[in-house]
C-alpha cells in the first residue's frame, strides 16, 4: 500500500504554499541578526548542558508568517487550532484567481463545493464581502486560505469572515505565498498547525500537490 501511494506522488510536483520567516537572532557569542518580521518573534540561543548542543529560546506571537488561525482566535471559549480534527487541514483545495481590488461575491464562487479547502489569490486589494463570507460557510467548507486576499471587506462591519467560518469551526490561512504558481484548479492541500494546547493561531508549512502536465 505503501509503494502504491509513492507511486501516485510521483505524478505530482510540490508546491512550497509557506513564507519564509526571518526571525531576530541574539546568538551565543553576542551576535545579534536583526529580523524581517515586523511583530515580536525572537530567537535566544543558548548550548545545552547536557550534550553541548545548540538549542533556542522562542519568543513570538502566534499570527508570524504563514499561519492558521482557529475558533478560540474569535473568542477565548471556542476550539483552540489543536482542537480541531486534522481531517480539516488536509483535503482537496480549489484555487481561485482574481483581479486587484475585486470584492469577491458569491457569484464568483460557483464551482466551491462542500468540504472544499478554498485557497484565494489576488495580486492585491481584492477582499471577501459579507455575502461571501456567509456563503462560504453555507457551503460548509473545511478552510479558507488567503494571499493577497482580505478576509474582511471595508467599512463598519468588522470580521464578519472571521464570525461566519470561526464560529462554524473552519479554520482561516493567512500569510501564504505561491498561489500564483499553481496551474491548476484544483490541488490537494496540507498545512498542519501545531499539537500545542491553547494556541488561537498556528504556524504551519502549507503545500500543494499539483498534478504533473
Amino acid at each position: 500500500m505503501v509503494e502504491d501511494i509513492i507511486e501516485v506522488l510521483k505524478n505530482y510536483k510540490i508546491i512550497d504554499l509557506s513564507a519564509k520567516v526571518q526571525p531576530n537572532i541574539l546568538k551565543v557569542n553576542g551576535e545579534y541578526i536583526r529580523g524581517d518580521q515586523i511583530r515580536r518573534f525572537n530567537l535566544h540561543q543558548f548550548i545545552n548542558a547536557e550534550d553541548k548542543t545548540f538549542m533556542h529560546f522562542i519568543e513570538a506571537e502566534s499570527h508570524i508568517g504563514t499561519h492558521v488561525e482557529g475558533p478560540s482566535h474569535l473568542r477565548d471559549e471556542l476550539k483552540s487550532c489543536a482542537e480541531i480534527p486534522l481531517e480539516r487541514f488536509m483535503g482537496e483545495a480549489i484555487v481561485l484567481k482574481f483581479e486587484a481590488d475585486t470584492p469577491i461575491k458569491p457569484e464568483h464562487l460557483k464551482k466551491v463545493k462542500e468540504d472544499d479547502i478554498v485557497l484565494m489569490w489576488s495580486p492585491g486589494g481584492a477582499y471577501i464581502t459579507s455575502e461571501a463570507a456567509e456563503f462560504l460557510a453555507r457551503k460548509h467548507i473545511k478552510m479558507l486560505g488567503v494571499q493577497n486576499v482580505h478576509p474582511e471587506e471595508p467599512g463598519p462591519q468588522k470580521l464578519i469572515t472571521h464570525i461566519n467560518l470561526l464560529e462554524n469551526d473552519i479554520p482561516i490561512i493567512e500569510g501564504l505565498v505561491n498561489l500564483d504558481k499553481i496551474n491548476s484548479e484544483r490541488v490537494f492541500f496540507i498545512g498542519l498547525p501545531l499539537n500545542i494546547a491553547h494556541l488561537d493561531s498556528s504556524w504551519i508549512r502549507a503545500i500543494a500537490f499539483e498534478p504533473k502536465t
